[in-house]
This record gives C-alpha cells, structure tokens and sequence, in this order.
C-alpha cells in the first residue's frame, strides 16, 4: 500500500515538472533578455550519513512449514474426521474414502492369486514328469491303432467266411432245388399214367415251391450281404482303423506342441508374481482408503464433507504450522540482483501499527512474467509475529540491501543532467555548477562525489532549478 503511495507522489511529481518546462520554454529565460532576476532557492547543507537502499515489495504471509494435503485415491467420501482450523497431530485420520470395490478386488486377487499358483504347480509337475507321460500316451495310442488293425482283419476275415457260408448254403439249395423240380417232373409223368395218387403229386409240388422259396430268401440274403453288410461292416472297421492312425498322428503333433517348456513355466510364474502384485496394491490401496495427517499443525481449507468425490492427486486442503510465519513477495528485476539471502527485511501492513522484522531465506533462481516485467518469488521469514500476523494477510515489505555509512548525499530533485550530472551549490549569493559522480540510490536521496560537506546545494523549486546558469545571482531561503 505505501508502495503504490510512493509511486503516485512521484508520477504528480513529474506531471508537474513536465508542465513547469514547457511554460518556461513558452515564456523564455528572463535572464538572457537582459534582466536581472534574483532567484529564490531552497537549499540544503549537505552532510555526511548512513545511506540504505532498499528493494520494495509486496506479497501474503504464509506459514514457514506448510503441507498441502492430496486425495491419495479417487472415490466417494465416506467420513470427515476433523474440519477446518482443528489442530491435528502427525497420523491423525482426516477422512476416509469408500472401500468397498477395493475389498472386492482384494477378494478377486486373492482367488486369482490361488488358481494362478495351482496352475503353476500343476505346470511344474507336468514339466517334470512331461516324458514320461508321453511316452504313455504314445503306447496307449499305437496299442489301439494294433486293435483296431487287428479288429479290421478279424472283421475282413469273418465277412469272407460269412460269404463263403451263404454261397455254400445257396449251392446246397440249388441242388435240393434241382432235384425237387426233377423229382415233381417225374410225379407229374406218374400221374398223368395213373401211376401215383393225387396227393403224392401234391407233396412233390409243395416240397418243389418250399424248397424255391428257401432258395430265392438265401438268395436274396447273400445280395444284401455282399451289397450292403459286408462293405458297411468293412468300411466301419476301416473308419476305426483310420481314427487309432489319425489318432496316433495327432497325438504325435499335440505332444509336441503341447510340451511345457521353461519360457511356460516363467510366464507362469509370472503371472503368479503379478497376482501377488495385484494383492499389495489392492492392500496398499485399502490403506490410503483412510487419509492421516503428514506433520502436526492446524488443518487449513479441508473442504470436502460426506459423498464428496475425490480425485487422486487433487489437492484438497493443507496442514499448516502456525508457530512460525513467512511472508511471500515478488521482487522485480531492476531490484533482484541487489537483494542476496539474510538481508534484514522490515514488514508492515494497514492491519497493524507496527513494524515486524524479517530476513531473506529464498530468492527463486528464474523469474515469472507478470504483466510486462518479469518478478522473482522470494521469501522472507518472520523473525517475530508478535501475534499480529495471520496466514494469507497482505503486507509490505522493505528490504535493506545495502547501508552505506559516512557518505555525502543529496536529494534526488538537486541532481541535473542527462549524460553529465551535476547540481547547483549557493556560494556568495550565487549559483555555481558543480559537476558530480552518481553513486548509490534510495528513494528520496542520491549518493554523491563533487561537493563537500557543509555546502549548501541547491534542492529547488524545480521550475527555477531547471533554469539557472553558473553564476546566476540566487536568494537561499533555506530549507
């Protein structure tokens, strides 16, 4: 606030004396007319004193230990423990999330984590025991291809003799047949002799027509024989006889793609060992399911209460000390390079009467574009609050850089020149030109070489000193 103060006397200040030159340039130099004019001057004795220079800042008080609290998992709120402005101590509980899903997931892990180590288990002992397993399989397999090979020949075999049955049964039958149409031809020549009865004609016919009809049933049984049971019963034997072949083929292939090899037994193991990871995690999250305080001190804009989501990462409140305070400022870059770490520092503020002193602790090493001049964060610790300070209050800050003992300097408003400075000393009723080296500044004074202590220097007003000549006869009012 005293800043923006000092800087409005000086932008009146200069609008003033722009003014006052452009009415002089208007009416022109009395003096160079040919009058005579006794000018009256302020003047000041100078002497020799300690000059400060200072770098003028504003910013906010903060405590020196602050720690921001974070939402360490995403999720609903389910308790608040304490609110803002409670003192907390370090791993006091300050809410807690719902946990439910994660139990869940711990329970799932853990099921997976089982069978993921049965599978492994059940790997290894197959790895081991992989050759000899399959040396089984293989005889098993071959052992029922010899079956099968052996059954299609049994099958073959007992088919060619079927067939050979029925042939032999049809000849027997084709003779009977034979002989029973040669014996009903000769009843039929007996009868028609009277040489045999009626009824004995009958039974030849009849024997003839049973004897013909067994023929033509055996007949028929040998054509679907040979036609339909034989190849059926062949082709079955041949499809189970091509299976146990396939099926060894196969098996042969399988086994050799199915063989467990390390690379399965470390992906395996892997898979056990991601599962473990999987359950830590799900512990650990369970664990930040509840948020407990970082240090001790006093809980600053907890702002979150009952089904509030959180998202992980977001900053939700801080933890602040309040027995120790800093202030925080930025110092601009004509002023940064003469501010250095432990410099005294004096702080004030419109909400208290009193000055507090501080020192610098920090000066951040880049700079911050701000509108159009770039600042640098620097920090300043309070050596002694007196309990006036409150965190996030606005202050002003003076920072002593530097003290320059038993030098001679002048107010700022004496020094003339644009390249060549000089200033005006009073000496026998008039103005005499002094020509001067500039050394340190503050605000209101200008650190000097060129003149002694004890003369008297011409300090204003302005609208004259800006018009006097070596020589000029000049009045001292004093200061």
């Amino acid at each position: 606030m005293k800043k923006k103060s000092r800087k409005k006397i000086i932008i009146i200040s200069l609008i003033i004396i722009v003014l006052a030159i452009f009415v002089l340039t208007r009416c022109g130099n009395p003096a160079k007319q040919g009058m005579v004019v006794m000018n009256h001057v302020k003047t000041e004795e100078v002497v020799r004193e300690t000059l400060v220079t200072k770098a003028f800042a504003d910013g906010y008080v903060k405590a020196r230990q602050e720690q921001e609290i974070k939402a360490q998992l995403s999720g609903a709120v389910k308790e608040v423990f304490a609110r803002s402005g409670d003192y907390v101590e370090t791993g006091d509980p300050l809410y807690s999330i719902e946990d439910r899903h994660l139990q869940y997931s711990l329970e799932a892990a853990l099921l997976s984590y089982e069978e993921a180590k049965a599978n492994y288990e059940n790997l290894l002992l197959t790895y081991r025991n992989q050759e000899k397993i399959r040396d089984l399989r293989l005889e098993e397999a071959r052992k029922n291809l010899e079956i099968a090979l052996l059954s299609y020949e049994q099958e073959e075999a007992g088919l060619e003799a079927e067939e050979l049955r029925l042939l032999e049964e049809l000849e027997e039958v084709a003779a009977a047949l034979k002989k029973a149409e040669e014996d009903l031809e000769a009843n039929l020549y007996l009868y028609e002799k009277n040489a045999i009865a009626r009824n004995t004609l009958e039974e030849s016919r009849n024997r003839y027509a049973e004897i013909e009809r067994n023929y033509n049933r055996l007949e028929k049984n040998l054509t679907t024989f040979l036609e339909q049971t034989k190849p059926n019963r062949l082709e079955l034997a041949q499809l189970k006889l091509d299976n146990a072949r396939n099926s060894l083929e196969y098996l042969e292939t399988s086994l050799e793609n199915e063989k467990i090899t390390e690379k399965d037994l470390e992906i395996a193991r892997l898979r056990v060992a991601n599962v473990g990871n999987e359950i830590e995690k799900n512990r650990r999250d369970l664990e930040l399911a509840v948020v407990y305080a970082p240090m001790s001190g006093t809980l600053m804009n907890l702002d979150i209460k009952k089904g509030d989501r959180v998202t992980e990462g977001a900053a939700i409140g801080s933890i602040a000390d309040l027995s120790a305070f800093a202030v925080e400022v930025t110092v601009d870059e004509i002023d940064i390079n003469s501010v250095t770490l432990g410099q005294e520092v004096i702080i004030s503020s419109d909400s208290f009467a009193e000055e507090l002193d501080g020192v610098v602790s920090f000066i951040a090493p880049g700079g911050s574009l701000v509108g159009s001049i770039i600042k640098y964060k620097t920090e300043i610790d309070v050596l002694d609050d007196k309990g006036l300070l409150r965190h996030g209050m606005f202050v002003d800050v003076e920072i002593i850089t530097n003290k320059l003992a038993d030098v001679i300097a002048v107010p700022s408003l004496a020094i003339l020149g644009a390249e060549d400075k000089y200033v005006f000393v009073v000496e026998e009723g008039l103005a005499r030109k002094r020509p001067v080296e500039i050394g340190a500044r503050t605000l209101g004074k200008v650190e000097i070489k060129g003149v002694e202590a004890g003369e008297r220097v011409i300090i204003g007003p302005y609208t004259i000193l800006v018009t006097l000549d070596d020589g000029m006869p000049v009045i001292d009012m004093g200061e």
